[in-house]
């Protein structure tokens, strides 16, 4: 870099640290102008990341209007990209927008809303078009006649989802009518706490939609500003359903995916159509789908990167997200490498029965499989541990990776053998 090249800076709201290693080293060996700039929200008595040549944190508070204005303001016209990365600090994004010079390219306002409360999302895909989603009912109050309305308009078993939460958080199932009012009572006596605990995004309400019985995967894909769509190879899912939890969650996520060219081609095409119908633009989506006898359907669609996401495509394709990311809001070609490089799983492990964890075994032995990567746990001996659709969150994660792809099955099946949480149920206090 020359002595007179200024500053450029990337601009993003709230922690970096899951992707920040990556970004200054493509910077780096790129010998790029950029700073990564990140906005992180004004608390007392907090202490500011140490700034470096590639990266600088600035604590505002985004409730002040003047506050936001001066802080965008100062980044002055070396501010060429504002980038919208995680779901929880979408609402914060959204609050910057309206300060931002006119030639940054950021999705509007409003697609940033459809595609983060799941309710506004289901009537933008059925006002578009309603072949792409699964028909659903909004819930307005939890009685008996509003029962027995949604029971007259759709068919059960239905799926249960508050809007504005992520990780499948209290989703659930009702199998008939008066198993969804308990539900739904359940639901509105934790949801919020949840929405608290979660950050969640906008006014907690109720989704609730038929159940498709399918196949389901999901794709990154991003969006230029007059809608042209680059997509990355799909990624498969192994639901909680299919490995016998009476539970919602993604158990499993595996790329890549078996896929025919003609289905991969169809599920496209209503991938577009959801795009089209929020209007999001300049923009990274996280494309989840289902599909059932050839016909796809659209799940959700999020302005964001899907989680384990930049690790899965980078492992197995070469793909940068996080660049490619920056580059949307550049308004720059995308660039998706095709060739396969392996085979790479993310498994999220629940254990079987909620209760106090009182043994967690096969963490360790992992380590010795060809295709261990790396294991991620949120819960230990002595923790809680309950279903996502309780409120809970898996005991932890281990991310497998393998040329072969023989030896990355075989390792596979090891580890699910050598995994085994057990639980005592909670004393209720008297």
């Amino acid at each position: 870099m020359s002595k007179n090249t200024k500053k450029k800076y990337i601009l993003y709201v709230g922690s970096v640290n899951a992707w920040r290693e990556n970004l200054e080293e493509h910077i780096q060996r790129k010998n790029l102008p950029w700073q990564i700039i990140s906005f992180i929200e004004r608390k007392k008595n907090m202490v500011l990341d140490p700034e470096t040549k590639y990266f600088k944190q600035i604590a505002i508070d985004f409730n002040n209007k003047k506050d936001i204005e001066k802080s965008i303001t100062d980044l002055g016209p070396n501010l060429i990209a504002a980038v919208n990365r995680g779901e929880r600090n979408i609402p914060l994004f959204q609050k910057i927008i309206p300060y931002l010079p006119k030639n940054i390219l950021v999705p509007s306002i409003d697609a940033l809303t459809k595609a983060t409360e799941k309710t506004a999302m289901r009537k933008a895909f059925w006002k578009y078009d309603k072949s792409i989603t699964p028909k659903f009912e909004i819930v307005t109050e939890i009685s008996d006649k509003e029962i027995i309305r949604i029971n007259k308009r759709l068919d059960f078993p239905v799926i249960v989802k508050p809007s504005g939460l992520a990780q499948a958080i209290l989703v659930q199932a009702a199998h008939y009518p008066a198993e969804l009012k308990e539900i739904l009572l359940r639901i509105q006596k934790q949801m919020r706490k949840s929405y608290k605990d979660m950050e969640g995004r906008g006014n907690p309400t109720i989704l609730i939609e038929e159940i498709i019985d399918g196949d389901q995967y999901s794709v990154e894909a991003f969006v230029d500003d007059i809608g042209n769509v680059s997509f990355c190879p799909f990624i498969k899912y192994t639901t909680s359903a299919q490995k016998g939890f009476d539970d919602f969650f993604s158990y499993e996520q595996t790329i890549p995916a078996t896929i025919s060219k003609e289905s991969a081609q169809r599920a496209k095409a209503v991938s577009i159509k959801g795009l089209n119908a929020l209007g999001l633009r300049n923009s990274i989506a996280h494309i989840e789908l289902i599909r059932k006898e050839g016909e796809w359907k659209i799940i959700e669609i999020g302005a964001r990167m899907g989680g384990f996401r930049s690790m899965m495509y980078k492992k197995s394709f070469g793909i940068n997200l996080d660049i490619q990311d920056i580059k949307i809001h550049l308004g720059r070609p995308i660039k998706i490498p095709r060739k396969k490089k392996g085979y790479t799983t993310v498994i999220k492990f629940f254990a079987k029965k909620e209760g106090v964890i009182t043994k967690i075994t096969g963490i360790k032995k992992a380590e010795s499989l060809p295709s261990f990567v790396k294991t991620v746990q949120n819960l230990k001996k002595g923790d809680v541990a309950r279903f996502a659709k309780n409120g809970g969150k898996y005991v932890f994660h281990t991310t497998l990776f393998n040329e072969n792809k023989a030896q990355f099955i075989e390792d596979k099946r090891k580890l699910e053998k050598m995994v085994h949480i057990e639980t005592t149920k909670v004393r209720k206090k008297k």
